[in-house]
């Protein structure tokens, strides 16, 4: 027979079994039922379920809400040096912030990369509601929440005083803090988001195989080309060929790349006729420190030959077509037209561009989501429903490929 509790914590959050069992959840089982008048396990399963505020005290004794500020120091360096120079918005999710230090320093860390004018949102989630609200007001007291140090760099941002942190007006208004009642609300929230940087740092561990792989799929759905991702030092993580290992040992980050470059067909004439095509370019242009891509992306899988078609009534590319131009920089060029259509509410163009992303990426995930966003905002549910379920069958082929 199963254990109750260990079975209402699989069923309630996806933990993981094997921080379910042994002598130290015994033990805590065990303290779990004095403390509520419990007879039995089955009576402590029963006491968990109806008390929604014991059930997540309890999971926090099982996955350990344990965080501090600039945790994993050059995973901060890593993110400066990927923020820096950027002259446009920064959105960062925190994916199991606990008490929000992870969160504040990222958006410290945002605002020394962006300087003071920048723009910069960091929401963080947590499905400890006792987390999240010590995240929401800023206030750390104890030493275990304080220990380690701030890089010089974030000073102006954030200091570790005798009586607890100061933080900068700036990084407490770019930082807003929400509770998530299970992973699968998690996965929930962000579908369908977009954010340049996603971090979530040793939550993996705790979650049973599909849960973990469902999050994952997630979160690389809402990092486009050039985002970053982030984890712990406890995951061992593979996302594909696309995303290549930021170089700084010990920042745990993952870039995610460009994609391959275009390469137009052979010459009618020469197909059949046994004349291989020349090797595709390589792209190095930018993002000096990733590895040549020699091979298709297959969370973004695009033809080396003549692209698909698009879908009926959609426009062709008006993309750059000078010789040589990869494929990344014509993407580029349309999804940031997109984006400024969609900025200036004119919806009929970034539909159009996005259409022509499609059709160039005809499994470009992140694209058929803002296809599905701009059509529900022009008045078609139906054909918004339609693309998210082009964009989930992309991404999952995307995660069967790795």
């Amino acid at each position: 027979m199963s254990h109750p509790v260990r079975a209402l914590l699989i069923e309630n959050g996806g933990i993981d079994a094997a921080h379910c069992e042994g002598a130290a959840f015994e033990a805590l089982c065990a303290a779990e039922r004095r403390r509520l008048g419990a007879h039995d396990d089955e009576d402590l399963a029963r006491h968990l379920r109806a008390d929604e505020a014991a059930l997540h005290a309890f999971v926090a004794h099982v996955a350990v809400p344990e965080t501090w500020f600039f945790r994993y120091p050059m995973s901060f360096e890593a993110l400066r040096a990927h923020l820096a120079g950027r002259d446009r918005p920064v959105r960062i999710a925190s994916i199991g912030c606990a008490t929000g230090q992870e969160a504040y320093a990222a958006a410290a860390t945002a605002l020394a990369a962006l300087g003071p004018g920048g723009s910069v949102s960091v929401e963080a989630f947590d499905r400890n509601p006792v987390a999240i609200e010590v995240a929401r007001r800023a206030h750390w007291a104890s030493s275990l929440a304080l220990r380690g140090s701030v890089p010089s760099w974030a000073e102006p941002w954030i200091r570790i005083e005798s009586h607890g942190a100061w933080i900068h007006p700036q990084v407490k208004a770019a930082v807003s803090c929400a509770h998530v009642r299970s992973s699968a609300h998690m996965i929930e929230v962000l579908e369908g988001r977009s954010f340049d940087v996603v971090m979530c740092r040793n939550l993996l561990i705790y979650l049973d195989a599909p849960t973990r792989d469902a999050l994952v799929a997630t979160m690389v759905r809402t990092v486009p080309v050039g985002g970053l991702l982030m984890f712990g030092h406890a995951e061992r993580v593979e996302l594909g060929p696309s995303w290549y290992r930021d170089d700084r040992a010990e920042s745990f980050a993952w870039h995610r790349g460009e994609l391959p470059p275009l390469v137009a067909p052979p010459p009618a004439s020469s197909i059949g006729s046994g004349t291989q095509r020349a090797p595709a370019p390589r792209v190095t242009d930018r993002h000096p420190r990733r590895p040549a891509v020699e091979h298709d992306d297959p969370t973004m899988p695009v033809s080396r030959a003549q692209p698909t078609a698009p879908e009926a009534g959609a426009a062709q590319p008006e993309a750059p077509s000078r010789e040589g131009a990869t494929l990344a920089q014509q993407v580029d060029v349309l999804l940031a037209r997109a984006e400024s259509a969609m900025a200036a509410s004119e919806h009929d163009r970034a539909h159009d561009l996005l259409e022509q992303v499609v059709y160039l990426a005809p499994q470009h995930d992140l694209a058929m989501l803002a296809l599905a966003s701009v059509a529900e905002r022009l008045g078609r549910p139906d054909e918004a429903q339609r693309w998210r379920t082009r964009a989930q069958r992309a991404a999952t082929h995307g995660r069967s490929a790795t």
